[in-house]
């Protein structure tokens, strides 16, 4: 999934961390573009305002400034939290460039599965840590997955 934002929510329904545990339910990657209109901004570049993620929310109630994520936050959390990136159009990337790292990006990754040593029970998150030999690459990925329940077999019926 790309998402093209300024990361301002203006008046959303879930919260952060349940957007995010819908997409990893749903092994979606999620690459933000973060696209801030400073004019809009005041050439502050979109610090966080609005509601449920960035700002308040929760019935009115008011977080103090250090502790309200800024937009870039937000939309770098969903990113990595997912196994995406998180870029930001400038004038020295523009968004077509963007658009086509994530086509490469898309073009030359590479699908990992494991059988882990005993059968994960029930729905919840497994963290887990990938790491190369060659210390000199970059891995990208989410940390973690949902186990899926297994259908009871025939055999225990």
């Amino acid at each position: 999934m790309i998402i093209l934002s300024d990361g301002v929510d203006r008046g959303s329904q879930e919260s952060l961390a349940t957007a995010i545990e819908s997409a990893k339910r749903a092994n979606t990657i999620v690459y933000s573009i973060l696209f801030k209109d400073d004019e809009q901004y005041g050439q502050r570049g979109g610090g966080g305002g609005g509601g449920g993620w960035g700002g308040r929310g929760g019935g009115g109630r008011r977080f103090p400034q250090e502790e309200r994520p800024t937009a870039r936050k937000i939309l770098e959390r969903i990113s990595k939290e997912t196994g995406g990136r998180l870029f930001e159009v400038s004038k020295k990337e523009t968004i077509d460039q963007i658009y086509s790292q994530i086509q490469q990006e898309l073009r030359n990754q590479y699908i990992l599965g494991y059988v882990p040593d005993e059968s994960p029970r029930g729905a919840d998150y497994h963290k887990i840590h990938l790491v190369t030999k060659p210390k000199d690459l970059t891995v990208q990925s989410r940390d973690g997955y949902y186990a899926t329940p297994s259908a009871p077999s025939a055999a225990s019926h």
